[in-house]
C-alpha cells in the first residue's frame, strides 16, 4: 500500500513538475528541489514492474539525476529547468525509432484491442507516429528556449499548463479523425461515445 501511495505521489510531482518548481522555488532552496526531484525520479524507475520499455527510461531518469545533481551543486535552478526538453527528446526519439524499427508505436498501442491491422491502418499508425515525432521536436525546441531564455513564470506557464493543451488537442484531433476515417470499433473505452457520432460504414 505503501508503494503504491509513493508511485502516485511520484508520478504528481513528474506530472506536475513545472507547477510545482514554480511554487517550490518561492519557499525553498533549489537545492532542495533539485534534490527532491532527482531521489523521486530514481524511486519512481525502482517501484516501476520491469517490462519490455523499463530500460527505455534510463535515459531520462539518469539524464534528471544528473540536472538534479548539477543544481543540487551549485544550488541554482537553470539545470533542472531542461527537465521538459529532456523528456521531450526523449519520447520523440523513441517514436523515431520505432519508424526505424517497425512497428511503431502507434501501431503497437493500436494491436492492444486489434491484433490484426490492415496494410491502410498500418500506413496510417505510421504517419501518426510520425506526426508525434514533430509534436515532441516542436515542444522540446520551445521547452528549451524557455529554459534557457526566459523567466520562470513563462517556462512554468508553457511547460505547465501550454505543453499539456497542445498535446490533449493533438490527442484528441487525431482520435477524432480516425474514428470518422475508419469508422471501426473494437472494444476501446471510447467506442461507445464515436459510434453514435460515426455510425459504423455498411
Amino acid at each position: 500500500m505503501l508503494g503504491k501511495t509513493l508511485r502516485v505521489l511520484v508520478t504528481c510531482l513528474f506530472l506536475f513538475y513545472p507547477l510545482v518548481m514554480y511554487a517550490g522555488l518561492q519557499r525553498f532552496s533549489p537545492r532542495l528541489i533539485a534534490l527532491i526531484l532527482g531521489l523521486g525520479a530514481v524511486a519512481n524507475f525502482l517501484y516501476m514492474r520491469p517490462n519490455g520499455g523499463h530500460t527505455r527510461l534510463l535515459v531520462p531518469v539518469i539524464g534528471t539525476v544528473v540536472l538534479s545533481f548539477v543544481s543540487a551543486l551549485f544550488n541554482q535552478s537553470r539545470a533542472i529547468l531542461y527537465l521538459p526538453l529532456l523528456i521531450s527528446l526523449n519520447f520523440g526519439a523513441s517514436f523515431a525509432y520505432s519508424l526505424l524499427r517497425p512497428p511503431s508505436i502507434v501501431e503497437i498501442f493500436a494491436t492492444t484491442y486489434s491484433s490484426v491491422l490492415s496494410a491502410e491502418a498500418v500506413r496510417y499508425c505510421r504517419l501518426v507516429t510520425g506526426i508525434w515525432v514533430g509534436f515532441f521536436a516542436f515542444n522540446a525546441t520551445i521547452a528549451g528556449l524557455t529554459a534557457c531564455c526566459s523567466s520562470l513564470e513563462t517556462w512554468s506557464l508553457y511547460n505547465g499548463l501550454i505543453s499539456y493543451c497542445l498535446l490533449g488537442l493533438l490527442f484528441v484531433g487525431e482520435l477524432c479523425y480516425r474514428y470518422w476515417r475508419f469508422r471501426r470499433y473494437v472494444g476501446a473505452p471510447t467506442d461507445a461515445f464515436f459510434k453514435r457520432i460515426f455510425p459504423p460504414k455498411e
